[in-house]
C-alpha cells in the first residue's frame, strides 16, 4: 500500500501559553489517520512571520502529500497564515474574486444574524480575500474567513479557520473528501485492549511475542490513568486493501494477546473490554 503522509500545524500564541486548548490537532490527526494517510508532524507555531515562514519551508522541503493548517487565517494583526504560506511557496499573496465573494456572503449573513451591524468589507476584512494566487477557496458557512487549498509541487496545502465548530465543518465538508479520495486505496484498522496489572517490559515482550506469530499486525502500548487506577492501553492495528482479511488478521492476534494476557477472549472485534476504531 502506498503510504500518503502529512503535516499538520496549528497557530497561535494563545496555544503555546496555554490559554486556549488545542482541539484542532487532535481532531485532524484522527480524522488524516482513518483515512489511511500517516501524520508525519504536528507543531504548535507562534505569531512570529519568519519562524512560520522557515517552518512551512522545512515542511515543503519533507515532501508530504498534504500540509494542513488551523488558525491564523482572520482579519487581525497577528493572523499571518496565508501571507506566509504563499512566502513559503513563492507564491504572491492576491486578492481573490471567489473568496471576496464568499466574504461578502459571510457579512450579509452576519449582519442578518445581528453579530455585526456593517457588512462593508473595509480594509482589515479584505485581507482574509487575499490568499496565494491560483488557490482554491472554499466558502466557510459558520464563520468568516474562506478555506484555502493550492499546491506546491507534490504537496497540497489546506489552511482552515481555527475556531472549532468551523474548522470542524470546513475539513469535513472539503478536506476528509479529499484525503479519502486521494488516499493510499486501503484501511486502516484498530482495537484497544484495556489490560490492569502487570508491568510495560512484561507487555513490552508479549507484544514482541505476538509480532513474530502476527507479522501483519503492528502494536503499541501506553499507560493511562493515575496511581492504583493504571492501565495498560494495547492498541493493534492492521493496514491493507482488504478489509475482511485485515478484520479476521486483527481477531486473530487479538484474541491470541488476550488469551497470555489472562483476559476473557470474546469473538469478533468488539468482545469484551476491546474498544474497536
Amino acid at each position: 500500500m502506498n503510504e500518503k503522509t502529512a503535516f499538520i500545524f496549528c497557530m497561535g500564541r494563545e496555544l503555546l501559553e496555554g490559554l486556549v486548548l488545542d482541539r484542532n490537532a487532535h481532531f485532524m490527526a484522527s480524522h488524516v489517520t482513518r483515512c489511511g494517510l500517516r501524520v508525519r508532524t504536528i507543531q504548535v507555531l507562534d505569531d512570529v512571520a519568519s519562524e512560520v515562514v522557515s517552518a512551512f519551508r522545512q515542511a515543503i522541503e519533507a515532501k508530504p502529500d498534504y500540509i494542513l493548517v488551523t488558525g491564523g487565517m482572520g482579519p487581525g494583526l497577528n493572523d499571518i497564515t496565508r501571507e506566509c504560506a504563499a512566502e513559503a511557496a513563492g507564491l504572491p499573496l492576491a486578492l481573490d474574486e471567489t473568496a471576496k465573494t464568499f466574504l461578502a456572503n459571510s457579512y450579509r449573513r452576519l449582519v442578518a444574524k445581528g453579530v455585526v451591524e456593517d457588512g462593508d468589507l473595509d480594509g482589515d476584512r479584505m485581507k482574509m480575500a487575499h490568499v496565494p494566487q491560483g488557490a482554491t477557496c472554499y466558502e466557510n458557512l459558520s464563520g468568516t474567513a474562506p478555506a484555502v487549498s493550492f499546491k506546491v509541487g507534490p504537496t497540497t496545502f489546506f489552511l482552515l479557520p481555527g475556531q472549532p465548530e468551523e474548522l470542524r465543518r470546513l475539513f469535513t465538508q472539503f478536506v476528509q473528501p479529499r484525503l479519502e479520495e486521494d488516499g493510499p486505496g486501503g484501511f486502516r484498522e484498530s482495537i484497544h485492549i484495556d489490560y490492569q496489572g502487570g508491568d510495560e517490559s512484561l507487555i513490552s515482550r508479549m507484544l514482541g511475542d505476538l509480532g513474530r506469530r502476527h507479522p501483519q499486525v503492528h502494536s503499541r502500548a501506553r499507560l493511562q490513568g493515575v496511581d492504583d487506577a493504571v492501565t495498560i492501553r494495547i492498541t493493534l492495528t492492521v493496514e491493507g486493501t482488504d478489509r475482511p482479511a485485515l478484520e479476521e488478521q486483527l481477531t486473530a492476534a487479538s484474541a491470541d494477546l488476550r488469551a497470555r494476557l489472562g483476559l476473557e477472549v470474546g469473538h469478533g472485534l468488539d468482545a469484551g473490554n476491546g474498544a474497536h476504531d
